[in-house]
């Protein structure tokens, strides 16, 4: 269980578990979905070559969380949770959900267009979600359509390898997506951030009291 304090006698000393249920190993509240992803989770489109490909180049679309792989049990839930992707162990250290078909793509996009992202990630994926229509239409099979794409994921995450840049000098990326912050939707929405990306530290810090220390505790 995850406890938040809202300041509302409505909600006050609410439990805000990932659990929906009392049975363990549910299904998650899909808000806690989407503070997780707010934290840790990436929409990806994966540009190779490919030589069998009419135009040489492959595209690859995915959606991923990557967390250390104690809380592997957390991705089988998300995964168990949407009904789609795949869990796998990626190394001793880490684990992944991954979503690359394009039918459960669909289901993603679906989710998050409910559910919608709060941090600055909400424009990384409406880039995605370009792209996606893009791929869905079969356009990246063409020159054109290919290029359409690139200049959408010059401003996804990390941009355009070198690799691509060199191969595509003449791209003009897309004006990246205006992100506006809306407040927390949801008391679930921090659950899953607080989650995936926030610590809880004790800290014995000098002081002029009379034992010398000060412990403080930070969120």
């Amino acid at each position: 269980n995850y406890q938040v304090r809202i300041l509302t006698k409505q909600l006050l000393n609410k439990s805000f578990s990932i659990l929906n249920s009392p049975n363990q190993l549910s299904t998650i509240n899909p808000w806690f979905i989407t503070g997780f992803t707010d934290a840790e989770g990436s929409f990806i489109i994966s540009i190779i070559q490919d030589d069998k490909s009419k135009i040489k180049w492959r595209v690859m679309p995915y959606f991923s969380i990557h967390i250390h792989i104690k809380d592997i049990k957390l991705l089988e839930l998300i995964q168990k949770t949407l009904s789609v992707g795949k869990v796998r162990k990626n190394s001793k250290t880490t684990a992944v959900f991954r979503v690359d078909n394009l039918q459960d793509l669909q289901v993603i996009i679906d989710h998050f267009k409910k559910y919608p992202l709060v941090s600055a990630k909400y424009s990384d994926f409406l880039l995605f979600e370009q792209c996606y229509k893009l791929i869905q239409h079969k356009k990246h099979l063409t020159l054109s359509g290919l290029e359409k794409i690139l200049a959408l994921k010059s401003n996804l995450n990390k941009g355009l390898t070198d690799d691509l840049k060199n191969a595509f000098p003449n791209i003009i990326p897309v004006v990246r997506p205006e992100y506006k912050f809306n407040g927390i939707p949801n008391p679930f929405w921090i659950s899953g951030f607080v989650s995936g990306d926030s610590s809880f530290s004790v800290s014995i810090e000098n002081s002029n009291n009379k034992l010398g220390k000060r412990v403080r505790l930070i969120f």
